[in-house]
């Protein structure tokens, strides 16, 4: 459900590395919360991965920066504590993965803090950030089947931008930039400068179709208020993503 840029950000990486006396030192968790503004009238089906909201969390251990994405935390209690609907619970998808879907009762509402905890064999840390609004972007709304379609960022400052393609003819995800492992996701979210414009490369419309493109601008959570966990290797970020029609027509 996503767009991605890849920054390695290897200077925080590095300076992260040896100190890891405690709990809180050692563990990394990487946080993503996407919702979507849907407008009136369009639904997709679950398989477009285009969910009203949605939340991924990663959970690894960290001895030194090699060890980023190769211990994953597996077993942890893991919750999104909502206003509204009380505690939900991630389900584990993979070894350290943990998701949470608008079908599990999770909702995106711009503007109120989103919260994570998690108890790992008793010892607990907790995200949060605000979720931002969707940001105002210029989308084309017809092109010629496999142009590249560059997304431009009219209102609002981001940290970066998540982006996916669904072909609504032919019911099929065909680009997005989501992280797939604790790695990706903190060279997501570690970039620390102002993203107000992306390519979307012209392999996402290869055939003549309708297109919904959605777009969300990342906020990252202050530093100061994660607890529980590595502050340099991790971060929590949400976006909210407005979905556009695309026409690809042929040459």
């Amino acid at each position: 459900m996503l767009v991605l840029l890849s920054f390695l950000a290897c200077d925080r990486l590095e300076n992260a590395g040896e100190t890891v006396d405690g709990f809180g030192d050692t563990t990394v968790a990487q946080g993503l919360l996407l919702g979507a503004d849907f407008p009136d009238g369009l639904t997709l089906p679950p398989e477009s991965n285009m969910y009203s909201a949605a939340c991924k969390v990663f959970l690894a251990e960290v001895t030194d920066t090699e060890d980023i994405t190769d211990a994953p935390v597996s077993g942890a209690d893991v919750a999104y504590i909502d206003a509204g609907e009380g505690t939900l619970s991630f389900e584990e998808e993979d070894d350290g993965e943990y998701l949470l879907y608008s079908m599990d009762g999770l909702a995106y509402d711009p503007g109120d803090e989103a919260v994570i905890r998690f108890d790992v064999a008793g010892e607990t840390g907790e995200l949060r950030v605000e979720m931002p609004d969707a940001p105002e972007v210029e989308v084309p709304s017809s092109i010629t089947a496999g142009d590249n379609v560059r997304v431009h960022v009219t209102e609002g400052r981001f940290a970066n931008l998540v982006v996916a393609v669904y072909d609504v003819d032919h019911e099929k995800l065909t680009w997005d930039n989501l992280p797939d492992d604790v790695g990706s996701t903190y060279e997501l979210n570690a970039s620390e400068d102002v993203i107000d414009e992306l390519v979307i490369p012209g392999d996402a419309f290869k055939r003549e179709a309708m297109y919904v493109v959605g777009v969300g601008g990342l906020v990252t959570a202050d530093p100061d208020t994660l607890d529980g966990v590595n502050r340099s290797l991790s971060t929590f970020a949400a976006a909210q993503m407005s979905l556009h029609i695309v026409d690809a027509a042929k040459e």
